[in-house]
């Protein structure tokens, strides 16, 4: 489920050289993926349980001041299970003496690892993926000798 080509860039982050009608379309696409659609509720779904659960009960009251609106609560969810498998293996490995058994949990482990930090990028759980969502614009013309001496 990899995206495909380059990751989007904000309207205000963006160097190319747009058009007009294009820079309208880019803004109007960013106004539809963060205020368009309804939020993201606040009760986990049923089909989470345990740690998932609790999870989602932890993270979708932050989330709510991201741009993750309803329509991405599968994303929620799967990081939601993803942190949950992460937890089982790790509690499991704790019980485990047995070096072939361990180094197989721990193969499963680094597996979960790169998901779950793959999944928690994608809804803006890592800090750099927050930056990317807010970082303001910067004014990249460069000043003339008038302005800055006046």
């Amino acid at each position: 489920m990899g995206q495909k080509g380059r990751k989007y860039k904000l309207l205000e982050q963006s160097k190319a050289n747009l058009t007009k009608q294009e820079q309208e379309a880019k803004f109007n696409a960013e106004v539809l993926a963060s205020d368009g659609y309804k939020m993201l509720q606040t009760t986990p779904p049923k089909r989470l349980t345990g740690v998932a659960r609790a999870e989602w009960k932890r993270i979708v009251p932050d989330l709510r001041n991201l741009p993750i609106r309803a329509v991405d609560r599968s994303q929620v969810e799967m990081y939601c299970v993803w942190y949950q498998q992460f937890y089982d293996i790790t509690k499991k490995m704790a019980t485990i003496n047995d070096v072939d058994k361990r180094l197989k949990y721990l193969t499963a482990l680094d597996k979960t690892s790169k998901n779950l930090k793959s999944a928690a990028a994608e809804i803006g759980l890592t800090l750099d993926s927050r930056m990317r969502m807010n970082v303001p614009k910067t004014d990249d013309k460069p000043k003339e000798l008038k302005e800055i001496f006046g």
